[in-house]
């Protein structure tokens, strides 16, 4: 079957996060990928387009000459499975088949990220679910506050932190692209330097995702602007050590992170972040994340 694609740009920026908001479920997931900016920023990784059947707005990802659909079908239900246009099943067929013909047989055909209201409906029509890494949620009370035996450890580690260094929050500026680019590739280097022996299983394919996040990074730190991305950096004593971008999803009271330091960003993040994590009710931060 033939399906005009159309390049990703950031001129669809409006395009996709309406169509998601047009979901029912697009607006009430907490899945950090239901967004405009975790796609684009791979850009660079991943040649994306998007495609329109019927009033659903199709994403496709492809690598390697091999396409995928990192998000199921969007656009305007007012329940699972029903369209002012073609029924969501009907839409997934032609979809699934295109992809199977582009990918001549192989694996790699799949739809990713469908929410779990979804899975018992999809299923039903003969496809098979298989979960994938999860998200990570943290509560931003937990995050400010650190109470309790859980975060022990992290409250002590804040404690001495405080007490030996200076600490300077403020907004990313491009002119800190350099410096924070160079952060980046530091982090690479130190964990490259890890012997794998020490490092625990599955290093080896974390250290080939961390190189591939650098385009991700790159493109978050030139295009910030355009993706209306909440960005900080940190200093201490003088010198950059971490910095962390968010987007707000369609869904209210959560922050999504994207293209910082997991370990950096939230281990400093009770001390430079509690007026902005006081906004936000929940933290979402996704698999890809360095």
């Amino acid at each position: 079957m033939s399906i005009h694609l159309s390049p990703l740009t950031i001129n669809d920026q409006v395009r996709l996060s309406q169509a998601i908001a047009a979901t029912c479920i697009g607006g009430k997931t907490l899945l950090a990928t239901w967004s405009f900016p975790p796609h684009y920023i791979w850009k660079d990784l991943f040649t994306y387009s998007w495609t329109d059947i019927d009033g659903w707005l199709c994403l496709f990802a492809e690598y390697s000459d091999r396409i995928f659909m990192p998000l199921p079908p969007v656009g305007p239900r007012s329940e699972i499975g029903c369209s002012s246009g073609s029924p969501l099943k009907d839409v997934m067929r032609q979809v699934i088949a295109y992809m199977e013909i582009r990918n001549r047989g192989s694996k790699v055909t799949r739809i990713e990220n469908i929410p779990a209201e979804l899975t018992e409906e999809i299923q039903q029509w003969g496809y098979t679910v298989t979960s994938k890494d999860s998200d990570y949620l943290y509560r931003t009370a937990d995050l400010i506050h650190l109470k309790g035996n859980p975060y022990k450890s992290q409250r002590a580690a804040y404690n001495r932190f405080v007490r030996a260094h200076h600490i300077r929050l403020a907004p990313y500026r491009i002119i800190d692209r350099d410096a924070c680019f160079a952060l980046f590739h530091r982090c690479v280097y130190q964990k490259e330097d890890i012997p794998l022996s020490r490092s625990g299983p599955n290093q080896d394919v974390a250290r080939l995702m961390l190189r591939d996040a650098a385009s991700a990074h790159r493109v978050a730190l030139q295009e910030y602007r355009e993706l209306g991305l909440t960005r900080r950096i940190v200093w201490v004593d003088g010198s950059v050590k971490a910095y962390t971008f968010g987007y707000p999803p369609l869904s209210g009271g959560i922050l999504c992170a994207a293209g910082g330091s997991r370990s950096i960003s939230l281990r400093v993040s009770p001390v430079s972040f509690p007026r902005i994590l006081s906004r936000v009710s929940v933290v979402s931060i996704d698999e890809y994340d360095g």
